[in-house]
């Protein structure tokens, strides 16, 4: 027998396994690594995230993937170089990260890599099925780190008929529903998504899906205006004052009139789309002021999610994601959704910034050694997620 099938064995059955989390969102910031204590699998797991960094991906990398992402046309062979290349700068950034922790790789059981996406693409986008495509090989992973990795997590998704997106409404309700309180776990990366959490006692049902752009469309106008990756602490559209006809304009989309569950991507909000949008309706803008309208279509295509889904119910809004640190994004949404409380999200036991990463733990802890679970409206039966390189 092949000894890490053994180990596998091995691993699924012990009551407690490290899991080392990655995820690199569609903002393109970095890596994030969360290294998790995990026992038990589906409803009665604990996650304990024990280490979590992240390592921003430098201005020539950001600029690479940028180049392959969401694009119809792209240069097949620089995806396909950083497919590999990526596996191994990840392999890298993980020895590097479990080093200064002080972490052995031996007492890591498995990796867990959610990739970078390139393309998401829906049935209704013009093909006859859902289709996602992440790229980072995981066998590049394996290999340059010693340790058993899971990787494609959407593609099972997609396989039995989802749209491969967004994940996180199953893992929300494994780990975050509560008895009495009803939550809105509202995810601010690249794409806004959330999961709305009505309590047990309440009844209601759960609903999970994108609301439109989070940081996608603001960080595209930062680094075109004012060279920057992101505008940090929301300190830009701070300054800058809202074009609320370019913000009618763009929430008068297809897409924010589809109802939920559906899921989108950057490859219908991107910065030349708005401004295509600008020059259609003779719209100009200083820099200050498109970062500023940009924040507000954010904001005020979530809270027309909320208002749809939600209604006039009183919910706690667990907010995770980079967006969680834009003071001025942040304010705006506490002023639309009134009718909300919003916490801190390591109330709920994990990280803000963790919480993806630690998912991707959580998928591959089910993979290993759960039962699997249902994706509603999809299928009734169980299934599991990722796909396992073996080192060596």
């Amino acid at each position: 027998m092949n000894k890490y099938i053994a180990k596998l064995r091995e691993i699924s059955g012990k009551p407690e396994r490290l899991i080392l989390g990655l995820m690199s969102g569609t903002s393109l910031d970095g890596l994030d690594i969360s290294l998790c204590k995990v026992s038990g699998t589906g409803r009665s797991i604990d996650i304990e995230v024990i280490h979590f960094t992240t390592i921003e991906y430098d201005t020539e990398l950001r600029e690479k993937l940028f180049a392959i992402q969401s694009n119809d046309k792209t240069d097949t062979r620089l995806l396909t170089y950083l497919h590999s290349e990526l596996g191994d700068l990840y392999g890298g950034w993980i020895l590097n990260s479990l080093d200064d922790w002080g972490v052995n790789t031996g007492d890591v059981d498995l990796i867990a890599s959610h990739g970078q996406t390139v393309y998401h693409a829906p049935a209704e986008t013009g093909g006859s099925l859902n289709a996602t495509f992440q790229i980072v090989d995981g066998d590049h992973i394996a290999q340059s780190t010693g340790i058993i990795t899971i990787s494609d997590f959407r593609q099972k998704h997609t396989a039995v008929g989802g749209e491969g997106a967004p994940l996180a409404g199953i893992f929300d309700e494994m780990i975050f529903q509560s008895e009495s309180e009803n939550r809105m776990l509202l995810n601010l990366g690249g794409i806004a998504n959330f999961t709305w959490l009505p309590s047990k006692n309440n009844g209601g049902k759960i609903i999970t899906g994108d609301t439109g752009p989070a940081n996608t469309l603001i960080n595209e106008a930062m680094k075109k205006y004012f060279e920057r990756p992101y505008d940090e602490g929301g300190k830009v559209a701070a300054k800058g004052t809202v074009h609320s006809e370019l913000v009618r304009y763009v929430l008068l989309e297809p897409y924010f009139r589809k109802p939920f569950p559906k899921t989108t991507g950057q490859e219908d909000f991107r910065l030349t789309y708005i401004e295509e949008l600008m020059e259609g309706h003779q719209i100009k803008l200083t820099p200050e002021d498109l970062v500023t309208s940009l924040t507000a279509i954010t904001s005020q295509s979530i809270s027309r999610a909320a208002d749809e889904v939600v209604g006039d119910q009183d919910f706690e809004c667990y907010v995770s994601g980079g967006g969680v640190h834009n003071k001025t994004l942040m304010d705006d949404l506490q002023k639309r959704l009134s009718q909300a409380e919003f916490k801190s999200f390591d109330e709920l036991g994990i990280p803000a910034d963790a919480k993806e990463a630690a998912m991707m733990a959580f998928f591959a802890n089910e993979l290993v050694a759960g039962e699997g679970f249902p994706i509603p409206e999809i299928t009734d039966e169980k299934i599991h997620l990722g796909k396992i390189s073996l080192p060596f």
